[in-house]
């Protein structure tokens, strides 16, 4: 019985030990609107279409998107589509790998800027700043 006992607490300690991997909210996750880009620290104009456009990081590593629609929605992008297949994976230490589901994507440097997402490009010089989308 005693030995019973053992292996039951220690069944229970290690089912209430976990991965901080499982129980963290990951800060990707949600629906986001760009606001704001930068090349070389400088302010840029955003693609036009950016800025009726959000995408959202799912819980489940999937990426979609959708049109912010309004009154001014220009005409050009109706034609934007979405790619269904791009999934996103958390490297640690606010790098994420984003690209298809089937090829290795590229690595950025994401984290919060106040209730801000921010993206970092690969290639150093190009980060988006994104408010969180209703």
């Amino acid at each position: 019985m005693k030995g019973y006992f053992k292996i039951l607490i220690g069944l229970m300690i290690l089912s209430s030990c976990s991965s901080d991997d499982n129980n963290a909210t990951d800060i990707i996750i949600g629906k986001w609107r760009a606001i704001e880009r930068y090349e070389n620290d400088q302010l840029v104009n955003m693609p036009t279409c950016w800025l009726h456009t959000y995408v959202e990081y799912n819980a489940n590593k999937s990426v979609s998107g959708g049109r912010i629609m309004s009154d001014d929605f220009p005409e050009i992008c109706y034609y934007i589509t979405y790619d269904l297949a791009i999934v996103w994976k958390n490297l640690g230490n606010n790098t994420y790998r984003i690209g298809h589901y089937n090829e290795q994507g590229s690595v950025f440097n994401i984290y919060k800027d106040g209730i801000n997402l921010v993206i970092e490009n690969p290639d150093g010089n190009t980060k988006t700043i994104y408010e969180p989308y209703p």
